[in-house]
């Protein structure tokens, strides 16, 4: 018995299980220009299907017009509103074509647009919380200390700082993201994360965003303890200078699929160029400053590895698949030796004896000036 016997006029066919063969990569989405091939070169009948029909047909079931044919949108086709011969002809050739294809693989359309990714279903939320919660936080120290300028206030006693003499509190090297020396710091931070951050929650969906904010920030104090060990830290520049990395990863997994990439490639080395000259001269002058470069380069590279292992690759390749997990090892080895450093060596970088009961008075705590990380 033929293939196509087995669906014969007599049989009921099973039109979800004739998409899925179609869907070649299982992701619910047929290319429409691509099933409109399947449908043209696959005969099965004197009277072939032509381009102008097929165009139409096409065009009529596609609802959204996104480019993409879904399950409802493919039941649609199998009923389109046309002569029951021509339905017919579309429904063998659907038949024909699904039992013609290979088996099913796991590439992805080559031509998946990543725009078509973007989706406001559920809606980004995580980056907008966590700058909610950031603005709180400073409002909550603005009131209480009543001092609110553009690098002030400084909630030196905070339980949330990165205080070098309190590190086994270990909580301290993520939490200090919450806080921010003064209004300019904070808005920088916000309107960073708001910026880059959404689009890329858009895609990629919250958790992943969690995954890189928070590796940014850890890298970014524990860097800025080690070669800065004096210093307390506030800010989340090292979470937001992970999520502009995270869309260099993005660029560097979906160039393909990307629209703009070049322009995107030059606009993101352009801020890290400009980013690591003034630290460069920072350095080589010996001006003396409050920003924490290096806790900016810290979550830039944190970024930029784990972003390849967490972010959606619309098309993977093998080189892709060994990128990511060499850069997964690399941020792994890095986390891994600085804690083994602050732990068991924090002689090598001078750092303070560990102080973690709290009998230090308030004007002790506002000694130094702390490192902001803006």
């Amino acid at each position: 018995m033929s293939r196509q016997s087995r669906n014969s006029r007599y049989e009921p066919i099973n039109w979800h299980e004739i998409f899925q063969k179609i869907d070649s990569d299982g992701d619910g989405y047929i290319l429409r220009s691509e099933l409109k091939q399947y449908l043209l070169r696959t005969p099965v009948s004197e009277v072939p299907l032509s381009d102008d029909m097929v165009d139409s047909m096409l065009y009529h079931v596609d609802y959204d017009n996104d480019g993409f044919i879904n399950l409802q949108e493919f039941y649609g086709l199998v009923n389109v509103p046309v002569d029951s011969k021509t339905r017919s002809i579309v429904q063998r050739t659907l038949v024909a074509t699904a039992f013609s294809l290979a088996p099913r693989s796991q590439v992805s359309h080559g031509d998946r647009h990543y725009i078509a990714e973007y989706s406001c279903c559920p809606p980004p939320l995580l980056i907008p919380l966590l700058c909610t919660a950031q603005v709180g936080v400073f409002i909550y120290y603005a009131m209480t200390m009543g001092d609110v300028g553009p690098y002030s206030p400084v909630p030196w006693s905070s339980p949330l700082i990165y205080d070098p003499k309190r590190r086994l509190e270990m909580w301290r090297f993520i939490s200090y993201m919450f806080l921010h020396a003064g209004y300019v710091h904070l808005l920088s931070n916000v309107v960073v994360a708001l910026f880059v951050g959404i689009p890329l929650e858009m895609v990629h969906k919250w958790w992943r965003l969690l995954i890189l904010y928070i590796a940014g920030v850890l890298a970014g104090s524990l860097a800025a303890s080690l070669l800065d060990p004096k210093s307390y830290l506030v800010g989340a520049s090292g979470g937001c200078y992970a999520l502009i990395a995270a869309h260099l990863a993005n660029i560097i997994i979906n160039w393909a699929e990307m629209p703009f990439n070049w322009v995107r490639l030059v606009v993101l080395i352009t801020l890290m160029a400009t980013d690591i000259g003034v630290f460069a001269y920072m350095t080589l002058t010996n001006t003396a400053s409050r920003v924490s470069y290096v806790a900016h380069l810290a979550g830039f590279v944190a970024g930029l590895l784990v972003g390849m292992v967490t972010l959606r690759n619309l098309r993977e390749h093998k080189w892709e698949v060994v990128l990511k997990w060499v850069g997964l090892v690399i941020f792994l080895a890095l986390i891994t030796a600085a804690i083994i450093i602050h732990v068991f060596f924090p002689d090598l970088i001078g750092l303070y004896p560990p102080m973690p009961e709290r009998r230090l008075s308030e004007s002790l705590i506002k000694a130094p000036e702390p490192t902001v990380s803006v």
